[in-house]
């Protein structure tokens, strides 16, 4: 009787959504033919912050277009319109005239207007609200009723088709939410799709998947309803407590030294973006017939748009600061906005609330397992431009989230230190002191994560973990039920793992083979016996690689260049050039301007020539006048 009154409910739930006008994309419900009967849960998957496709509409409800374009996009919704003829003119003028007087003249005015007004249709109200009429598109249901398209899309922003491929599609789903939004509000519109997931599929739980920002979902999820529903939850690199990154850019706190502005900073972001530092090199040493107050000016003006636009009023961006960063950013910003305040108090207390709510869920049964990557510096590796800000080296992280985040509490050696040079109380959480919960090279102890024997890590592995298979391997065994803790099988499985690169054998190298011999089937290509049996080998070993459950970018870069060979030798389309040398002039030029880039900071510190030979005057004038002017 209590299922039949639950299922009711639910179904009531469905149809208030369905008939809602308040997102984008609803659809009618549909039925499973599993009725709750077989052995696996439906799994939701709560994304990324560039996960969740949102659009614009009118005071109507009529999209927003943009020639045959809605407005809209899964991060960054741009206001194009801000970069009309004259804005960019008063721009080019401001940067001129900054060049020519060798002073800052407005650029950091400027820089501001333009970027409020070119993130302006994400902007959010003193109480928290958007302004504009944003819609969330949300599908009300499973991957088995989407478009090969949109499969797609979900398969490339979350790569768990081999999980989707046991469970079914039809026990996938895939909730978004606004990234402008309130994470207390999303935990109601969770609620509820929850309610039509368990009504869809007859199971009376589910297993949720947050990845990333999803985790400021569960977090707030759990603390207004609780657990009840949910069989288990694999925590993928969640922001279980924020990061650095966006508190730092709250409270403008910036890694601007001249060694760093002047030579690392540039370089690094050209060497992610296309594997060379030369172009970098080259900008850093333009960069000295700017003046210093320009370009501090031109930084400032535009993170300043940033962050009063998009962030300060946005309670979705609160909840991406370190609770232990809250207080005193808070009383910075909040004390004058009492309504925005008590919603980001809200989700503060939910945050505090988390490792209690979650061994309270593990208590009554409730699954509750941690991925993440560690012993990165914030913007190392992938995103490079985050290293900018002032904790880039101060804590351990996945490259984007603190480590002690993504793990509910695990300690993490920043920088070139190990836990020697930290000081923290050890076995907080441990509740097996035989078990050594120390990574190898002592840089990380998670006997301090709430729950040490559910925490998995991999050394040196980016936030971007979809780009590695081990990860995503561990995480269906352990949605499979296969392996239950980190004692369970540590050979297979181990708490301790590395990191590599295997996206590109999966997503494009192991399907263009699979295409040559589909090909070669069909007689609209001819492989030699000899050619045929090496691609079937690298094919076999790419296999190899994509199902291992033990990181090893060795392994990865033998399969990857095997196949590359062979694709090459049989001229699969695409591979024409790969053999192609680098030409020799690309390394003589790099270190020509990696010395002229050494040079210019030597010779002139942070600022340009103007600024070294003015400095002395300013000096003596401020000596001698400077007092006229307090």
């Amino acid at each position: 009787m209590k299922k039949v009154i639950k299922r009711v409910i639910a179904a009531a739930l469905c149809a208030a959504m369905l008939i809602s006008a308040g997102s984008a994309g609803a659809m009618a419900a549909t039925e499973t033919d599993c009725d709750g009967n077989c052995k696996h849960s439906p799994v939701i998957i709560l994304p990324g912050i560039n996960h969740s496709p949102t659009y614009l509409y009118d005071e109507n409800d009529q999209p927003v277009m943009n020639g045959d374009s809605q407005i809209g996009g899964t991060l960054l919704i741009l206001n194009e319109a801000a970069l009309s003829g004259s804005a960019i003119a008063k721009a080019v003028a401001s940067v001129l005239a900054t060049l020519v007087l060798q002073t800052n003249v407005g650029l950091d005015k400027v820089a501001y207007d333009l970027v409020c007004d070119l993130f302006s249709i994400q902007r959010c109200d003193e109480n928290g609200d958007h302004v504009e009429n944003l819609k969330t598109q949300r599908w009300y249901h499973s991957l088995e009723h989407m478009t090969e398209d949109e499969v797609d899309w979900v398969y490339r922003m979350v790569p768990m088709k081999s999980l989707v491929d046991v469970i079914g599609e039809d026990h996938t789903y895939f909730f978004t939410f606004n990234l402008v939004g309130d994470p207390m509000d999303s935990a109601d519109d969770l609620h509820e799709y929850i309610e039509m997931v368990k009504e869809q599929t007859g199971h009376d739980e589910v297993t949720l998947l947050p990845v990333s920002l999803g985790g400021t979902i569960l977090t707030a999820y759990l603390d207004k309803y609780g657990h009840d529903g949910i069989d288990q939850i694999v925590n993928a690199v969640a922001c279980l407590d924020g990061t650095d990154i966006v508190a730092d850019m709250y409270a403008r706190e910036w890694r601007l030294c001249d060694q760093y502005l002047y030579q690392e900073f540039i370089p690094q972001i050209f060497v992610e973006s296309n594997d060379s530092p030369t172009l970098g090199y080259l900008i850093n040493t333009l960069l000295h017939i700017f003046p210093r107050s320009g370009i501090d000016a031109l930084l400032s003006g535009a993170m300043s748009g940033i962050i009063d636009t998009m962030m300060v009023n946005c309670p979705q961006f609160w909840a991406m600061i370190p609770s232990y960063r809250y207080e005193a950013l808070a009383e910075r910003y909040l004390t004058d906005k009492p309504v925005l305040k008590a919603r980001t108090d809200r989700f503060q207390q939910a945050r505090l609330n988390l490792g209690k709510n979650i061994l309270a869920a593990v208590e009554d049964g409730v699954r509750v397992n941690s991925i993440a990557g560690a012993n990165l510096d914030l913007g190392e590796q992938e995103y490079t431009y985050f290293n900018i800000v002032a904790s880039a080296e101060k804590v351990n992280s996945d490259g984007i989230i603190n480590l002690s985040s993504t793990t509910m509490g695990a300690t993490g050696a920043p920088g070139e230190k190990t836990l020697k040079d930290v000081e923290y109380e050890k076995n907080t959480y441990c509740t097996n002191p035989n078990h050594n919960h120390v990574s190898p090279d002592n840089m990380v102890d998670v006997s301090t994560a709430v729950l040490p024997e559910n925490t998995w890590i991999f050394l040196e592995q980016h936030h971007e973990v979809g780009n590695n298979d081990v990860v995503l391997n561990l995480a269906k065994a352990i949605i499979l039920g296969e392996v239950t803790d980190v004692n369970d099988n540590p050979e297979k499985y181990p708490q301790f793992n590395g990191s590599c690169t295997t996206k590109y054998i999966r997503r494009w190298r192991l399907p263009d083979a699979y295409n040559v011999l589909e090909k070669e089937a069909k007689g609209e290509m001819t492989l030699t016996a000899e050619d045929k049996a090496e691609l079937n080998a690298a094919i076999a070993e790419g296999e190899a690689v994509i199902a291992s459950t033990i990181a090893d970018q060795k392994k990865v870069e033998a399969a990857e260049d095997r196949l590359n060979n062979i694709l090459h030798k049989v001229g699969a389309e695409g591979y024409e050039n790969i053999e192609e040398e680098e030409s020799f002039i690309d390394p003589i030029l790099e270190s020509i301007l990696l010395a002229t880039s050494k040079a210019s900071l030597f010779l002139l510190g942070g600022g340009s020539l103007v600024d070294r030979i003015l400095s002395p005057f300013r000096a003596l004038f401020d000596l001698a006048f400077g007092g006229l002017f307090e």
